[in-house]
């Protein structure tokens, strides 16, 4: 039985072979039994599942972003690999040069106007590059030739060296880049020359001051890092 103005609620309990019993319980208790511990264990299970969802994204998130990581490393290890390859082949070359010392029957008699060097060797019959988009600009003091060196290697490897363009009018001579000309001894280092280096290609406008003439000549010269002749090209143009 139940006192309904009562905070408590009280019963009378029946058992066979026993004398009855009575008990009161609390109402709030109850009620706190009966709807409290069920809503309080289901907010601990929505918090659980919500949890166990935002650790799981979480995880997810860097689980991908770790390869990404992961990757960036390899490809900048493998670069430096590549790199220190590269150094050590022409550390090779040039110690091989060196201690071949300066051969005057290289057939490069046409480089005068450049210093020698140990061991150089003509590579120049079978180029890793061409030149493209080749223009004369001539205006009211000045010639200009642009062009284009574009990377022909099977690979595509990087491409490097160092770019001289020679420019003849009539009986007049000019070098481009301009300084590299040694004042002593009239010639020229092949390491002074425009430093480039291209995986596809690189533009270039070679500057010279306007001389009398109807006919311009260009010679292209372009020498690897170590001193061989790779590439030769011959232009000639009207004025």
């Amino acid at each position: 039985m139940a006192e309904s103005n009562s905070k408590k609620l009280s019963f009378v309990l029946y058992e066979e072979n026993n004398p009855p019993r009575y008990y009161h319980i609390n109402k709030a208790f109850l009620r706190f039994v009966i709807y409290g511990l069920p809503s309080a264990a289901l907010i601990c299970i929505v918090l659980l599942a919500t949890g166990g969802v935002y650790f799981e994204q979480i995880q997810r998130l860097a689980l991908r972003k770790e390869p990404a990581i992961i990757k960036k490393l390899k490809d900048e290890k493998d670069q430096l690999i590549k790199a220190n390859l590269v150094i050590q082949k022409e550390r090779d070359q040039l110690e091989k040069k060196l201690s071949e010392g300066v051969d005057t029957s290289s057939g490069l008699g046409f480089l005068a106007l450049f210093k020698q060097s140990s061991g150089r060797v003509d590579k120049s019959t079978s180029p890793e590059m061409q030149l493209e988009e080749i223009e004369v600009v001539k205006g009211t003091n000045k010639v200009n030739l642009d062009f284009k060196i574009i990377n022909m290697t099977k690979d595509d490897s990087r491409l490097t060296g160092y770019l001289f363009v020679i420019m003849q009018i009539a009986n007049q001579i000019e070098v481009w880049p301009k300084g590299v000309v040694e004042n002593e001894s009239m010639q020229i280092a092949y390491g002074n020359g425009e430093f480039f280096a291209t995986s596809r290609f690189r533009p270039v406008r070679a500057a010279f001051n306007l001389k009398e003439g109807n006919q311009v000549l260009f010679k292209v010269v372009i020498f690897s890092r170590t001193g061989d002749l790779i590439f030769k090209q011959l232009i000639s143009k009207p004025l």
